[in-house]
């Protein structure tokens, strides 16, 4: 299993050396949040106990994809769940058009234990285009493009799922992470920068489920360390036993810097095609001046 896993690192999670700017901004605040989670209906039951027993899957694969809510379960011990997809963003701000374009969105989820995984997330490239118009030395508009690519920084973390919904009690799980300055200088913090996040989830009979994270993030821009509270709450539904769908909210209130408070909505869809594969759809818009107009974005999961 841990060969296995290495050898994927080897393949998806070093970063091109040639990489493109990530700033304070509501974008790239976006960007560091592409990996994101999918509300849960089925808890798996059972106190934390640490083994290396191999743990069978007792149901489909629990994504931590398309949306931005983490899910509070974590991948069964002796398994490797692998989630990537795709994201297109685009912004207008003061007349200039910036469309961005990130892939492979690695994540990595190993089950070392019983209610215990290790996280490896990798954002991978993006790809940023802006767009605008200038007038000449002889007073023409011209457009004008400047497109760059780049790597962004890699994330270890751990997820513990800590409790079983019970009576008015959700579903309760934690993540502590750190990204590491392993991205291109112009879309790295430059920095170690520490994450924590809570996590819950509450079924609501046997279609709907809602579920939402209570996140501290303490990223570095420009040389300065800022504390950015995070938050999302969402509502999945079951359609059909291989189709779901969700919306949501989520924002970043940071305390300190220039990176004003951004607000999402977004809202998609999930397709199983086995226990194990999964497919999903996601769309969503700013709902303020500093979020990003537009995004959506394509990807899938799978368990093994």
């Amino acid at each position: 299993m841990y060969a296995v896993v290495a050898n994927i690192l080897v393949m998806f999670c070093v970063p091109d050396p040639a990489s493109a700017p990530a700033g304070a901004d509501a974008a790239s605040r976006l960007e560091r949040c592409a990996m994101s989670g999918k509300p849960t209906v089925e808890p798996m039951p059972g106190p934390l106990a640490l083994t290396d027993d191999r743990q069978e899957p007792a149901s489909p694969l629990v994504t931590d994809r398309p949306d931005f809510t983490e899910s509070t379960l974590t991948v069964p011990s002796g398994h490797l769940q692998i989630e990537s997809g795709f994201t297109f963003a685009s912004n207008r701000r003061k007349g200039v058009r910036t469309r961005r374009h990130t892939f492979p969105e690695i994540l990595l989820r190993a089950g070392l234990a019983h209610d215990v995984e290790l996280r490896i997330a990798w954002a991978g490239w993006t790809r940023t285009t802006e767009l605008l118009r200038a007038e000449n030395d002889v007073g023409r508009n011209e457009s004008m493009t400047d497109s760059s690519t780049g790597g962004n920084d890699l994330s270890l973390g751990a997820k513990f799922h800590l409790a079983d919904q019970s009576g008015w009690r959700p579903d309760v799980g934690l993540i502590v992470a750190a990204s590491l300055p392993t991205g291109h200088i112009a879309h790295s913090s430059g920095d170690v920068d520490p994450f924590v996040g809570l996590l819950w989830s509450y079924d609501i009979g046997e279609s709907f489920a809602i579920a939402g994270n209570l996140n501290l993030a303490m990223p570095t821009i420009d040389g300065d360390r800022i504390v950015e509270p995070q938050s999302s709450v969402s509502l999945s539904y079951s359609i059909s036993d291989n189709v779901g769908a969700f919306v949501e909210y989520f924002g970043f209130y940071p305390t300190a810097g220039d990176g004003p408070d951004a607000h999402y909505v977004d809202g998609g869809f999930t397709f199983l095609l086995s226990d194990d594969f999964q497919i999903d759809v996601r769309a969503g818009a700013g709902l303020n001046d500093d979020a990003d107009d537009v995004f959506a974005g394509v990807g899938f999961a799978w368990r093994f």
